[in-house]
């Protein structure tokens, strides 16, 4: 075994040598040659679409202002200009915050005093520009007020309100200004279209024969009886606004019967008529009174339908009268939201805030200690102030009970509009 044994490692020993000298049979494998080829790098994950957010549009919407001579003494500064902001301190937030707030102008800007108020109003220029400081976009011309200094004092309005900045509607400087896009301002806001148009009922019986084109008059018979509508006209307008494509169509219109709080039959079929046209948004004005609101679903004639906005009229936004109910107004926040995919835009969200006009005199308060007797206030902002322990220096019992009462009529006459549910949303 020993024999073996020894044998066996000489073999294993011979057999080593062998290989360490390069015997045939037992060569090793050459080491590979290194590679010359870089090594690719790997391919980044690609970046996803970002997700198309939705256009939103935050409207302010705003009721008329009717110029009385007293406001003049309220705006007027120690150099002799005037500044009618002073007057909405208190809810100048609700229009400087929107992406567009529109009111109605019922006085011409004549440029030289005296200032008049009804029936032939005269503004002082300041007025524009306060307009403009304020926050407010466009200006509805469209009123029964609209030629009260006549076709110059027309005009010149149109100039000082493009010299400050303001779009405006409803009137025209001349027949190709009207002639265009059917007198309907196109305006792109956040990504979103709107088509805006502006009518009036009458002139308060000034004609305007040799230049019709300058008002957007909806009666045929607006020297009269104002019950004869030019539908041929309208139909044309709307027409004309339909043909232009735009996401959302706005009708201003001034109309109704004064002092009244509930429509009359004339204003419902106008706005069953302006909605049936493809209206998405109709705002009503002149009746010097708050009326209702209403939130409605409109069947758009191929089985889908639409939400439109409909407020018969919002009110004095400024103005002097006494009358029960002339000191209410509002202003309403519409939300319009474009889905980045369907293209559809649609109304989002709906709420007005109650506002009353502040004589302070009428309640036994003679001025504030700043020396103003009139402001526009928030009724809800202003009740809660008092409630808390903040009188603003002048609301006494008297005028907290009649916010209170003026919470209550604002509340009951425009109602509690509410959009419908998602669900039951037509596709």
């Amino acid at each position: 075994m020993k024999r073996f044994a020894a044998m066996l490692c000489a073999i294993i020993l011979a057999a080593g040598l062998a290989a360490c000298s390069g015997a045939p049979g037992l060569e090793l494998p050459e080491p590979a040659a290194p590679s010359l080829e870089p090594t690719p790098e790997p391919m980044p994950e690609p970046t996803p679409e970002p997700t198309p957010e939705p256009s939103v549009v935050r409207l302010t919407l705003a009721g008329d202002l009717v110029m009385h001579t007293q406001l003049n003494g309220e705006a007027l500064q120690s150099d002799g200009s005037y500044d009618f902001s002073v007057l909405f301190e208190d809810v100048e937030h609700y229009v400087s915050e929107a992406d567009y707030a529109l009111c109605c102008l019922e006085s011409p800007l004549t440029g030289e005093p005296p200032w008049t108020g009804y029936p032939l109003f005269s503004s002082p220029d300041g007025l524009a520009y306060s307009l403009k400081d304020v926050g407010f976009d466009l200006i509805n011309m469209a009123s029964n007020h609209s030629v009260d200094a006549f076709q110059p004092g027309l005009i010149r309005t149109l100039d000082v309100l493009d010299e400050a900045g303001l779009d405006h509607v409803g009137t025209y400087r001349t027949e190709e200004e009207r002639s265009e896009n059917n007198g309907i301002l196109v305006k792109e806001i956040n990504g979103i279209s709107f088509a805006f148009l502006d009518f009036t009922y009458g002139t308060n019986g000034i004609p305007i024969d040799g230049y019709e084109y300058a008002v957007n008059v909806y009666n045929n018979d607006y020297m009269t009886t104002l019950v004869d509508v030019n539908y041929e006209m309208l139909d044309a307008d709307m027409a004309a606004a339909r043909a232009l494509g735009t996401d959302v169509i706005a009708v201003s219109v001034h109309w109704g019967a004064e002092y009244l709080t509930a429509p009359n039959v004339y204003q419902q079929r106008l706005a069953d008529y302006f909605f049936e046209q493809g209206a998405d948004l109709v705002i009503g004005g002149h009746p010097h009174v708050p009326e209702p609101i209403e939130i409605r679903e409109i069947d758009n004639g191929d089985g889908t339908t639409r939400t439109g906005f409909l407020c018969y009229c919002l009110g004095n936004l400024l103005s002097c009268q006494t009358r029960q109910y002339t000191d209410l107004t509002c202003m309403v926040q519409l939300e319009l939201t474009k889905d980045p995919e369907t293209g559809k835009t649609e109304l989002t969200g709906c709420e007005y805030i109650p506002m009353m006009m502040i004589n302070l005199p009428k309640y036994g308060v003679s001025a504030a200690p700043e020396g103003w007797q009139r402001r526009l206030w928030d009724i809800r902002a202003a009740i809660a102030d008092y409630e808390s322990g903040d009188d603003r220096g002048v609301i006494n019992t008297y005028l907290y009970n009649s916010l209170v009462q003026a919470l209550k009529d604002c509340e009951r006459i425009f109602g509690d509009p509410q959009l419908p549910d998602e669900s039951e949303n037509t596709p």
